[in-house]
């Protein structure tokens, strides 16, 4: 009986000892693996003791930090390390290689949307781009029709192979290019916290379009442009609209500042009087602010819906 107590509290102990950031799962499409939650709270590194022989893949970004492999997360012999403030869950065991195909899917106005992708081989969340939180089962998800997002889920994804690319634009990373009928899109990323240049042909002037980023865009201050293009940094990562009636010179005329909110996610309307050009400096909310579609500018007013919350410069 002596030694029956005596194992007990050996076991007791031992599993006290397990960390308890370690909890077994298995995903659809996967085999036998472990999901890890690993933080840098304080923006320094740290390490969490990890079997990483078999590979890891981000699973869920939790952090407004980006969480950008080999800069602010990795493996090493210890296990994972994140750092600049990523916190995230990670996959390991039977993780993918990464030798799939990289698809991007976006919700951007909060409705469920599809994106093709052969999703035979199992897919994995690679990295969560939105503000929004992106959960499997919950925001995101794959079935027969290919990727699916919800819920203002914005994320790159890894399938296992033949899935076909996000096709709203040319994505390479850094830089999004497209055309929303009034001026080229281009998105520019500070993903390691320094000072970025996007090639854009500033002349006819350039305004914030949709911060992706938790970092707070702020022109500037993290963003803004010159003769080089347009620049992002500290961690600034947006989609910006060029070309598009906004000031030109160095796009530093920032104006009166005006904060509109729709709390709850329901249309708003802030009082601005007779103005000039109105542009979004800097997005509050978690959900997206895009213009025309939840946020825009009628003849005295701007007007913000379904949860966008953002600082606006009015010209008078």
């Amino acid at each position: 009986m002596k030694r029956l107590i005596l194992w007990s509290l050996l076991l007791a102990a031992l599993y006290g000892m397990v960390p308890r950031c370690a909890i077994a799962q298995n995903y659809p499409g996967q085999n036998s693996q472990n999901t890890i939650r690993c933080s840098s709270d304080d923006g320094d590194r740290h390490h969490c003791a990890a079997n990483v022989r078999a590979g890891v893949q981000l699973s869920r970004q939790i952090s407004g930090s980006p969480c950008v492999r080999n800069r602010s997360w990795g493996t090493d012999q210890n296990g994972i390390w994140v750092d600049k403030g990523c916190r995230a869950e990670f996959v390991t065991g039977n993780a993918y290689s990464g030798n799939g195909q990289t698809v991007r899917c976006n919700s951007d106005d909060g409705d469920r949307h599809y994106c093709n992708a052969s999703v035979s081989g199992g897919v994995q969340l690679s990295r969560q781009i939105s503000g929004s939180p992106c959960v499997q089962g919950q925001t995101w998800g794959y079935d027969q029709r290919g990727i699916w997002v919800d819920k203002g889920c914005r994320a790159e994804f890894l399938v296992g192979g033949g899935g076909d690319s996000y096709s709203g634009g040319n994505y390479n990373g850094g830089n999004y290019n497209g055309n929303d009928g009034n001026g080229q899109m281009v998105r520019c990323n500070s993903d390691d916290e320094d000072r970025h240049y996007c090639n854009a042909n500033v002349s006819g002037g350039v305004q914030l379009s949709r911060q992706i980023s938790g970092t707070p865009c702020v022109q500037g201050q993290t963003w803004g442009y010159d003769q080089r293009g347009i620049w992002v940094d500290k961690g600034c990562r947006a989609e910006f609209l060029v070309g598009s009636g906004g000031n030109g010179g160095s796009g530093n005329n920032v104006g009166q500042q005006v904060n509109c909110s729709s709390d709850d996610e329901k249309l708003h309307r802030c009082d601005i009087g007779q103005h000039g050009y109105v542009r979004m400096t800097r997005q509050l909310s978690g959900s997206p602010c895009v213009r025309d579609r939840t946020w825009g500018v009628d003849d005295t007013s701007i007007w913000v819906d379904r949860g966008c919350r953002a600082t606006f410069s009015v010209q008078r």
